[in-house]
């Protein structure tokens, strides 16, 4: 029995699905049918029933989930131990990111991260709240930052700061917003993060309003949201620096009824707080983000 192919047999459990398991864990369908055959042929059990609607976990498969777990949570606190023996932390770490650089102090990261922790390699990966959240349930992300409330259990989120957004529109809808209400202004053509949770929080807070009511003019990344505004899509937010910046240029007008925030965390799963690698990104942040 190899440890790959209790990660594949949990995995598939949890995916419920062969293709969502093997993408998740970065290998081919085929392989991941082998690992879970040659697992039930050494064990000499059935783990799944296979159907039309994926896998579902045979009731010898259910007993058999958590102490599978068990073995890999055992051998992650084995690897953890020898990294706190050698007393350095070495290795990838994988960091979602949900904004822009400047906000999220990447430059002062990197440094005290190269200063304190050198064989550290942080690795940025561009994403949404949304998925870093689901990313750190998976593994697929070791830490990462999220927007607004944390919704899974076993989240553990280091709160940072609040970020600020305003709500801006093209230049030639000025005088369709100046004295717009905040329904009103909910309903006009948006232009909305790919992923809309961002979106939907504020618009919760703020305005009462679900997404489900918005007028989704485009969807786009966080990179092209404020040119799609700029250029006249529709309405959208944008970060309160870069948006009174875009204002002054007279590249946008700015609805400034409300003031918008969310706060920013700082992310990892509970069960890997004691992981020497997510100790440091945690002293790390503490460092760059202590109050002046």
């Amino acid at each position: 029995m190899e440890l790959y192919q209790l990660r594949t047999f949990v995995t598939v459990a949890e995916e419920k699905h062969l293709t969502r398991a093997a993408k998740r864990l970065h290998t081919s369908q085929p392989s991941v049918s082998a690992h879970i055959k040659a697992l039930e042929e050494e064990l000499g059990i059935s783990l799944f029933e296979r159907s039309k609607k994926g896998m579902g976990l045979t009731d010898q498969g259910a007993l058999m989930l958590d102490k599978a777990r068990t073995v890999l949570d055992s051998t992650s606190e084995l690897l953890n131990q020898a990294e706190k023996i050698k007393g350095e932390p070495v290795g990838g770490v994988k960091i979602g990111m949900n904004l822009c650089p400047e906000t999220l102090r990447i430059t002062r990261l990197f440094e005290q991260a190269r200063t304190a922790y050198p064989k550290l390699t942080l690795k940025l990966i561009q994403s949404s709240s949304h998925q870093v959240e689901q990313n750190l349930k998976t593994g697929e992300f070791d830490c990462g930052y999220i927007l607004g409330t944390v919704s899974s259990p076993g989240i553990r989120a280091r709160f940072l700061r609040s970020v600020e957004f305003m709500v801006a529109a093209p230049v030639a809808w000025k005088q369709r917003i100046e004295n717009a209400d905040a329904r009103e202004i909910a309903t006009l053509p948006w232009v909305v993060h790919t992923q809309g949770c961002r979106l939907d929080m504020i618009l919760e807070k703020h305005f009462g309003l679900g997404n489900q009511n918005l007028i989704r003019a485009v969807e786009a990344d966080d990179e092209t949201m404020s040119q799609l505004v700029m250029a006249g899509a529709g309405i959208g937010l944008m970060y309160r620096d870069e948006a009174e910046a875009a204002e002054k240029q007279g590249r946008v007008a700015l609805w400034r009824e409300v003031t918008l925030s969310l706060d920013l965390f700082f992310a990892c799963l509970e069960t890997r707080s004691d992981d020497p690698k997510i100790e440091a990104m945690l002293k790390v942040h503490d460092a760059v983000w202590q109050p002046s």
